[in-house]
């Protein structure tokens, strides 16, 4: 395979941009998020260039196909960079429009992934989180390998799962929406399958390979649905050839039983289950901890949101979001959530309510952009 790289930028540059030669006079254009060290974390900057190179190959005839990756081993993406908000959220004189602006620009990037002319393509290797999931949600074609985490940690800063995921994770069983934004647990490749999160399933070892079987995919630039078929085809039989991942939990086998009675009824009932809830894997153990050590104030904003856009489009999800997100950045849990998680490290943050109990119905609903 033969990239060729479209700027003359440094290789420490924000992202990557690559074009790739397919089959006939088609190629396919390979975004890569450069920021390792982060773990490829979005700044804004990113979001911005990742947008722009968007529109160009949009209006392309010779680009089939996007491919989204991370440089590195370790993630895909983590997130959004939230501390660049954090910032400006804490500094002498809050700018709001800043806050308003990183999400305004990401949500745009997520929502024009989502409905995309061409097929888009995301090599989810390693952590995929938060603003990660965004991206990744958004593409047609969802790869994972054994090395890929995904999650939704929000409620650990303050916030509530975004990017999107009102709309995503109300298209998964509804046991698991609840418990994936409750909790911020870790998916691994084969719970990602097994909620159709994901949609191929294919050794690390094997990127090459997936890269070099898009030649024999038949092309359509002007019928994506047409491209899609084609691209399936040709991939799904690469998922089959992954050896046994005997090393790979698929928790959501293994424990819907034992959540799903976890996550009936109101915020309150599910948060007196957990407290008397006594989990026997670490893995349990973690997602119950990560839950109570979590914003009671997210807490019950994630039920309110997962709950109001059951039946909302994704237009209507991203503009929900962007108000809710806003207002939670200025007045909620997010500034104390960031300082103790991202900034001091002391992963002992200050909630404004004790507990689920002690945060009362005005306090929730000044949060909420919609009707009850």
């Amino acid at each position: 395979m033969q990239e060729i790289q479209l700027t003359n930028e440094s290789i420490e540059a924000p992202i990557r941009v690559f074009e790739k030669a397919l089959n006939g006079s088609h190629k396919l254009g390979i975004i890569r998020l450069n920021k390792p060290a982060s773990l490829n974390a979005l700044s804004l900057q990113m979001v911005e260039l990742m947008s722009q190179q968007l529109q160009v190959w949009k209006d392309d005839e010779a680009i089939a196909a996007v491919w989204l990756e991370g440089e590195g081993e370790r993630a895909f993406c983590a997130g959004g960079n939230v501390v660049e908000v954090y910032e400006s959220v804490v500094a002498e004189r809050p700018n709001p429009a800043i806050v308003e602006d990183y999400f305004k620009k990401e949500y745009a990037l997520d929502f024009g992934l989502h409905t995309y002319p061409k097929p888009v393509i995301c090599w989810g290797q390693g952590i995929v989180m938060g603003g990660g999931m965004g991206l990744f949600m958004a593409a047609d074609v969802r790869v994972v390998t054994e090395t890929s985490r995904l999650a939704m940690p929000e409620i650990a800063i303050g916030l509530f799962p975004d990017v999107g995921a009102s709309y995503f994770l109300n298209q998964i069983d509804v046991t698991w929406a609840r418990f994936i934004a409750l909790t911020g647990c870790h998916l691994s490749c084969l719970d990602a399958m097994t909620l159709e999160m994901a949609n191929v399933l294919v050794s690390q070892e094997s990127k090459n390979a997936v890269l070099e079987s898009l030649d024999k995919v038949h092309w359509d630039v002007r019928d994506k649905a047409r491209s899609l078929v084609s691209l399936k085809q040709v991939i799904s039989p690469l998922s089959q050839q992954l050896s046994p991942l005997n090393h790979v939990d698929n928790h959501v086998k293994e424990h819907t039983s034992e959540i799903a009675p976890l996550m009936v009824g109101s915020i309150e009932e599910i948060d007196q289950k957990i407290r008397q809830w006594q989990p026997e894997t670490a893995w349990l153990k973690k997602a119950k901890q990560s839950f109570l050590s979590g914003s009671a104030l997210s807490a019950h904003v994630i039920l309110r949101q997962l709950e109001a856009h059951r039946q909302s489009s994704l237009h209507q999800v991203f503009e929900s979001e962007l108000k809710l997100i806003t207002a939670l950045c200025h007045k909620g849990d997010f500034a104390e959530g960031v300082r103790a998680l991202l900034v001091d490290k002391d992963k002992s943050p200050t909630w404004r309510f004790s507990s689920v109990t002690s945060v009362n119905l005005e306090d929730v609903e000044q949060f909420l952009p919609f009707n009850h």
